[in-house]
């Protein structure tokens, strides 16, 4: 069988699978299995499949997201996030802009937590899009911006398509978590100005309701609790951008800070403790299949030489480094809108990988700007995950909640991934300093 059949073979199993909804893990790895099953033979294969699973599995970059999973989980568990949005609304004066900027620092947060855009909108479209309603902001307007704030995730550390971009390509995860602080600043400002300049109003205005005016002792507890999870990330990010502790060390500080400080408030028992270990593995194993289905995926496209041939065919591109980063943000930006993040991340950089390093182009620099792109393909159609999610979550038609969360989606790829290509010192200032 010649080498061209082979090819559309698998290309043709991919995209057969995904369209049936299979999971991306099994779509990698059936792809990848078929490939080499067919490039090779059975020989190699059986040598293949072993030792790739194993070192993939015991990957010590890998080993940092179940600790950050498991703090995130607690937290969750713990009920600190629909505190977060109690003393953000209470901060807010019950006042529509304030509440809306409330809203987005709040999905920031969140996804610090979660790293998860879709469980992070589809929270944030439970808790706040009805207050948000209720100070005056029309129906959809408010989901997409739950959307928006919860897409956060993919910018905001310990962003896990970060933490598996660093597996892939070798580029410090620390280093990486701090290129974000300076783009995640200014997309937060960007979609703070968005709020001002496109926001949607319900036609009857603000619906009537209670403002106490002083806090009530739930509103009370909510701040002691918020005070720990900032205190908690203080913690866990400061210990990482001074170089007291490593990133794999910061998320195991992490979990067990928020185990005692949870259990110490009485905010979890038994069953939170048990029901958060679940949740982490369950992600966790998720993750760890995608990873093992993209490594065999990406096994076969070694065989295949496809990667040299694509560097070949791209060789004008290598010579503008420019116009391949503006390509391959393009081909980032519409694989974000139909897949997961992490899935994006895994089937796309191992093969462009030979590309960026023959360009000269910073890893560390790449990959902030990637994790960018993809979190506007979670708000983009025909398969936002961030604006189905939030939408689901409200029962909404999704169609429409794409419409503002498009416009905050095009105004951030302008402003934030223009400024990060203009000058670059926005993501490598400053973990240059820090080193």
């Amino acid at each position: 069988m010649s080498h061209d059949i082979i090819l559309l073979i698998v290309a043709g199993w991919f995209v057969f699978f995904l369209l049936l909804g299979q999971h991306v893990a099994t779509v990698l790895l059936g792809t990848g299995i078929v490939g080499i099953l067919l490039w090779t033979g059975p020989r190699v294969l059986n040598g293949v499949l072993g030792q790739d699973v194993f070192y993939t599995a015991s990957n010590y970059s890998l080993s940092i997201i179940p600790l950050y999973l498991l703090m995130a989980q607690l937290l969750l568990r713990g009920g600190l996030v629909l505190d977060l949005f109690r003393v953000g609304h209470r901060m807010a004066g019950y006042r529509r802009f304030p509440l809306g900027v409330a809203t987005l620092v709040i999905g920031g947060l969140l996804g610090a937590v979660s790293g998860s855009g879709a469980a992070s909108a589809a929270s944030l479209a439970t808790l706040s899009a009805p207050e948000l309603e209720r100070v005056g902001y029309s129906r959809r307007f408010a989901i997409g911006l739950a959307a928006v704030a919860g897409s956060l995730s993919a910018v905001i550390p310990p962003s896990l398509i970060v933490i598996i971009y660093g597996a892939i390509t070798s580029v410090p995860i620390g280093a990486l978590f701090i290129g974000l602080l300076g783009p995640g600043l200014l997309c937060m400002l960007v979609y703070i100005g968005c709020l001002a300049l496109f926001e949607e109003l319900r036609p009857e205005g603000a619906a009537p309701g209670a403002r106490p005016d002083q806090p009530s002792e739930l509103e009370r507890g909510a701040l002691g609790a918020s005070l720990f999870m900032m205190a908690l990330m203080l913690v866990v990010f400061g210990g990482i951008y001074t170089g007291i502790i490593t990133v794999g060390e910061a998320g195991a500080v992490g979990a067990f800070t928020a185990l005692v400080g949870l259990t110490l408030m009485r905010r979890i028992g038994w069953r939170d403790l048990a029901a958060a270990l679940a949740d982490s593995v369950k992600i966790s194993a998720m993750l760890m299949l995608i990873v093992i289905g993209a490594q065999i995926f990406a096994r076969f496209l070694a065989f295949s030489r496809l990667p040299r041939d694509l560097l070949a065919l791209a060789e004008p591109l290598v010579g503008s480094p420019g116009l391949l980063v503006a390509v391959l943000m393009a081909v980032l930006f519409i694989a974000g809108m139909i897949l997961e993040s992490a899935a994006v991340i895994l089937l796309i950089v191992p093969i462009v990988l030979p590309m960026l390093e023959a360009a000269g182009i910073d890893l560390l620099w790449f990959g902030v700007l990637a994790s960018f792109m993809i979190a506007l393909g979670l708000l983009t159609p025909p398969v936002g995950l961030s604006a189905y999610a939030a939408a689901a979550a409200q029962r909404h038609p999704v169609a429409e909640v794409f419409r503002p969360a498009g416009k905050f989606a095009l105004a951030s790829a302008v402003i934030v991934i223009g400024a990060t290509i203009l000058f670059p010192g926005i993501v490598t200032w400053l973990p240059g300093n820090l080193r």
